[in-house]
C-alpha cells in the first residue's frame, strides 16, 4: 500500500530487475547472464575469504582472480544494496557500482537508465545498521539469491506470483530473521503488501503504538516477522481509509509521531492540527521545488540579480541553451567547446535552466557553500539575452534578499545549482531567519549533538579515530602530527566535540605557538600598563582552567596550534608536571613564579590539552623528551587513495576524472616524497589542499598547484629548480 510518490522510479527498476535477473537470470545492465547458479556458487565458494571477496572491504571489491561475469554479478548486487537508500547520493552509489564493473574488463554502461536518475531518489535512511552490518548484508544476499537461482523456472515464477508465498520462503532462508536486505527485498518486489521499512523493530513498534492508539490488544512480541507484516499491512489499510488525502508514510508526520520513542504528541488529528516542518513547507511553497543556486564567483553578481529581478548563468560558447535537443547534446557541445572530459555537473546545470526549473519554484541564492544571500520564487520561462557580455542565459526571480548573508554550520552543495530532492532541516530557520529577522546571522538547528558514528568528513578509519579518541580521554593530553594538509585542526575539532558529546564551541579554546610565544603569554606574568607600571596579568591558559574549575561536571579542550615552533619548556613552565593525566586536581597544587600571596595554581581533571604538530617545518628543533612523555601522539596521513576521500570529493560534486587525476597524481608525488631521503614521509603532501570550499572544477585545480603546491614544492627542493618545475608540470592536467 506504500506506493510512495518518490518510490515510483525505484519500483519501476526492481520490477525490471526481477523479470531480467530473477526470472530470466540475465543482468540489469547488460545482455550477459549473470545472475545464474554457477555464478553464486564461485561467490559463495569463496565466502571464508572475506578480503578477496570484499564483503566489508575498503572498496568492497573481489579479489582479481575473479571471473569477469562473477565481478559484473557482484557490480549489481551492490546496485540493489544501494536501491533503497536515500542517505547516499547518486553519484556516490554509481562509482560504487562503476568501480567493481570496471574491473571485469567490460565498458561501464554510464548511459543505462538504471544508473541514472533512479540512484539519485532513493526511499529511506536505513539508519547506521545497514552500513555497520554491510558484509553480513551482502553475505545474506548471495547465499538468498545462491539458493534462488538453484530453484527451477517453473517454481521460481510460482513463488513470484504471490507476496506472502514468497515471504514465506524468503523467512525460510538462513539469517533472514536478522538481516535488514530481508524487507527491502519484500518491499521491492510486493509494495502492494510490504512498506518500506528495514528495520523488525521499527515494524513491531509501529503496530504496536497504532493498535494501543485505537485500544487494540496484540502479543506483537510473539508473531513472527511474516505475521508482523500482515498486521502491519493490516494497519495501512485501515489508516488509509481514515486519512484518505494523506500519504502513509510512517516516517513522516503526522505517523512518525505516534510510535517514536521521543514523541510528544501521540494522536494523528492532533499532530496534523498542530502542523510540522513538512507541512510548514508545503503550506509555505505547495508543490514547487527548491534549488540552491550561486550567484557569480564570489557572489559578484547577486546586486545585479536583486536589482534586474533575473537569475542568470554562464555557457556563453553554447549559445541559447534552449536550442539543444537533449542533456546529451548540451553535454557533447561542452567537450568540444573544451570545459573538461566528461563536464557532467556542468551540462545538467545547463539543461535543469531551461527545462526543469518551473515557474513557482524556489531559488535559494548562496555564496560558496555555507553562506546564504536570499531567496526567490521563479516567474518568468527561460530566456536568452546575446547582447548581455556574459551570464546571457537568464530567468526573471522576485528575489527576497536578506538583510545579512545567513551563515550555515553545514556546507550546503559546491555545485552551482542543485535541486533538493528531500526536504532539508535547516531550510525552515534560514526561511524564518529571512522573513522574521535575521538575528546573528547564523543558522543552529536545535539539535546540537554530535553523532559519533558519522565521520564521512573525516579522512580516517573508524578504528584510528576510535583509538585517537580514547587516548586523549585517558591520558588528556594528545599530540596529532603529520605533514602540511592532512586536517589536523579540523580533526581536533572534531575531537573535542566528540570528547565533549555535543558541540560547545564555548569551551573549546584554540591558541597557535611561534617562536616569541612566552609563559607570560600562556600562564602569568607582569605585563606594562599604559601609566608606565607593571601589572600581574593571567595568560590564557591560566584562565581557561579557571573557568574548567567553574564547571567541573564538564570537559573543555584547549587546542595549541603549531605546538612545536614554541619553546615549550619555557612557555609551559612548571605546568609540565601539572598537565600529566595523574597529577591534576586541587592534590597537586603549586605556587606558580609570579603569583602573590602564594595563590596556588592546579590544571582540572576536565580540561583536555591537544596538540598539533607540523612534521615538515625544517625550522624547528624536536619536541624535548620532557614534554614528549606527557602527551600521546598520533599521527594523520594523506588520504588521497582511502575510498573516504573519493567519495567526499564525489559528494561534493568533484568530476569522477578530476578525482581520478588527483588520486593519481598525488598518490606518485607522495611516494616520491617519501622515497627521497632528504624529505621523507613527514614532508607528504596533504589532501584538504584539495577538499573544496566553493566550486571544484579543472580552474581550481590548476589554482590549487599554482598557488599552493607548487611553492611548497619549491621549498622543499630549493636547490633543485628543475626538478621541481618537472614535478609541477606532470601535476598539470
Amino acid at each position: 500500500m506504500s506506493r510512495l510518490e518518490r518510490a515510483t522510479d525505484i519500483l519501476r527498476a526492481a520490477d525490471s530487475w526481477k523479470q531480467e535477473c530473477l526470472i530470466e537470470e540475465g543482468s540489469v545492465f547488460s545482455s550477459l547472464r549473470l545472475w545464474t547458479v554457477s555464478n553464486f556458487k564461485l561467490l559463495e565458494d569463496n565466502g571464508d575469504d572475506l578480503t578477496a571477496l570484499g564483503w566489508g572491504a575498503e572498496d568492497l571489491v573481489p579479489g582479481d582472480s575473479t571471473s569477469p561475469d562473477v565481478l559484473c554479478l557482484w557490480s549489481e548486487i551492490i546496485w540493489l544494496y544501494y536501491l533503497i537508500v536515500q542517505s547516499v547520493s547518486q553519484k556516490l552509489k554509481q562509482d560504487r557500482v562503476r568501480t567493481i564493473w570496471e574491473k571485469s574488463g567490460n565498458a561501464f554502461p554510464d548511459d543505462h537508465w538504471a544508473l541514472g536518475d533512479v540512484l539519485d531518489r532513493g526511499i529511506l535512511n536505513p539508519g547506521p545498521g545497514y552500513t555497520a552490518n554491510q558484509r553480513h548484508e551482502l553475505r545474506y544476499m548471495v547465499a538468498l539469491f545462491s539458493s534462488w537461482t538453484s530453484l527451477s523456472r517453473t517454481k521460481r515464477e510460482e513463488l513470484l506470483e504471490d507476496a506472502w508465498t514468497f515471504a514465506s520462503w524468503v523467512g525460510d532462508q538462513t539469517d533472514s530473521n536478522r538481516r535488514q536486505f530481508r524487507h527491502a527485498l519484500l518491499y521491492l518486489l510486493f509494495p502492494d503488501e510490504f512498506e518500506p521499512i528495514v528495520s523488525l523493530g521499527h515494524k513491531k513498534l509501529i503496530v504496536k503504538s497504532f493498535n494501543q492508539e485505537h485500544n487494540g490488544v496484540l502479543d506483537i512480541d510473539s508473531l513472527a516477522p511474516v505475521d508482523i507484516d500482515k498486521e502491519l499491512l493490516a494497519l495501512t489499510l485501515r489508516l488509509c481509509k481514515e486519512y484518505p488525502n494523506q500519504e502513509i508514510n510512517y516516517y513522516h508526520p503526522p505517523f512518525a509521531q505516534v510510535w517514536r520513542q521521543d514523541k510528544q504528541s501521540s494522536h494523528i488529528d492532533q499532530v496534523l492540527e498542530e502542523g510540522s516542518t513538512e507541512k510548514w513547507f508545503s503550506d509555505r511553497f505547495g508543490t514547487a521545488d527548491v534549488w540552491a543556486i550561486g550567484a557569480g564567483e564570489g557572489g559578484r553578481l547577486w546586486e545585479e540579480f536583486v536589482e534586474k529581478n533575473i537569475v542568470a548563468i554562464g555557457f556563453e560558447k553554447e549559445g541559447d541553451l534552449s536550442e539543444y535537443s537533449d542533456h546529451r547534446a548540451i553535454h557533447e557541445a561542452l567537450i568540444r567547446n573544451g570545459r573538461g572530459a566528461n563536464p557532467a555537473n556542468n551540462s545538467l546545470c545547463a539543461w535543469e535552466f531551461v527545462h526543469e526549473i518551473k515557474i513557482g519554484d524556489i531559488l535559494v541564492a548562496k555564496l560558496g557553500r555555507k553562506v546564504i544571500l536570499g531567496w526567490g520564487k521563479v516567474v518568468g520561462e527561460y530566456q536568452y539575452d546575446a547582447d548581455r557580455p556574459e551570464y546571457r542565459n537568464l530567468r526573471e526571480v522576485e528575489w527576497h534578499p536578506c538583510s545579512k548573508p545567513i551563515h550555515l554550520e553545514r556546507n550546503i552543495i559546491t555545485k552551482t545549482l542543485t535541486r533538493f530532492t528531500s526536504f532539508k532541516g535547516w531550510l525552515k530557520y534560514a526561511f524564518d531567519l529571512m522573513e522574521n529577522g535575521n538575528g546573528n546571522g547564523i543558522v543552529n538547528p536545535p539539535d546540537n549533538e554530535i553523532e559519533l558514528n558519522d565521520i564521512s568528513d573525516l579522512f580516517v578509519d573508524e578504528q584510528q579515530f576510535r583509538r585517537i579518541l580514547a587516548s586523549l580521554a585517558l591520558r588528556k593530553n594528545l599530540i596529532l602530527q603529520g605533514p602540511p594538509g592532512v586536517g589536523k585542526t579540523f580533526m581536533a575539532r572534531r575531537l573535542a566535540w566528540c570528547l565533549q558529546g555535543y558541540k560547545d564551541s564555548s569551551r573549546i579554546q584554540l591558541v597557535q605557538f611561534h617562536q616569541s610565544y612566552s609563559y607570560e603569554d600562556f600562564v602569568q606574568g607582569y605585563r606594562p600598563t599604559e601609566e608606565g607600571g607593571f601589572k600581574l596579568r593571567n595568560g590564557v591558559f591560566y584562565q581557561f582552567c579557571k573557568r574548567a574549575e567553574q564547571e567541573p561536571n564538564k570537559r573543555f579542550v584547549f587546542i595549541i596550534d603549531e605546538i612545536n615552533r614554541g619553546n615549550l619548556s619555557r612557555i609551559f613552565g612548571e605546568l609540565l608536571m601539572l598537565i600529566e593525566s595523574d597529577k591534576r586536581g586541587k592534590g597537586y597544587e603549586v605556587v606558580l613564579a609570579n603569583s602573590q600571596d602564594e595563590e596556588r595554581f592546579s590544571v582540572p581533571e576536565n580540561v583536555y590539552v591537544l596538540g598539533l604538530m607540523n612534521t615538515a617545518d625544517r625550522s624547528l628543533a624536536m619536541v624535548d623528551y620532557a614534554l614528549r612523555r606527557r602527551f600521546a601522539f598520533e599521527t594523520l596521513n594523506p588520504a588521497f587513495e582511502s575510498r573516504k576521500f573519493r567519495e567526499y570529493l564525489l559528494e561534493a560534486d568533484v568530476e569522477r576524472d578530476l578525482i581520478d587525476l588527483i588520486v593519481e597524481r598525488f598518490s606518485d608525488l607522495n611516494s616520491s616524497i617519501r622515497e627521497d631521503t632528504d624529505l621523507g614521509p613527514g614532508f607528504q603532501i596533504g589532501h584538504s589542499f584539495f577538499v573544496p570550499e566553493e566550486s571544484a572544477d579543472e580552474e581550481w585545480y590548476a589554482t590549487v598547484i599554482e598557488t599552493q603546491i607548487a611553492p611548497l614544492l619549491h621549498e622543499y627542493w630549493f636547490d633543485r629548480p628543475d626538478h621541481v618545475n618537472g614535478l609541477i608540470d606532470q601535476l598539470r592536467r
